[in-house]
């Protein structure tokens, strides 16, 4: 037997908890994709609310997903 199978499962207390900075970008990511979706569907029915949705929630992504993306580990080998 390996010693993988003798350790007990991780619990929820050693799960690495979320730094303030990724639950804002993650937020943001959901509002984002939230508000492309109700522009989307405004849009279809030629409403111009639901256009200026669609280019507030991509720009909105845009922005989310580039501060998300630089939470990754600093000293990261290039």
């Amino acid at each position: 037997m390996s010693e993988d199978n003798d350790r007990p499962a991780a619990t929820s207390s050693e799960t690495p908890r979320q730094s303030r900075e990724e639950r804002r970008a993650r937020l943001m990511i959901a509002l984002g994709a939230g508000g492309l979706f109700v522009g989307i569907a405004l849009a279809v029915t030629d409403d111009t609310t639901g256009r200026w949705l669609i280019v507030g929630g991509v720009v909105a992504l845009f922005m989310a997903l580039h501060r998300f993306g630089r939470l990754g580990p600093e000293d990261a080998p290039a």
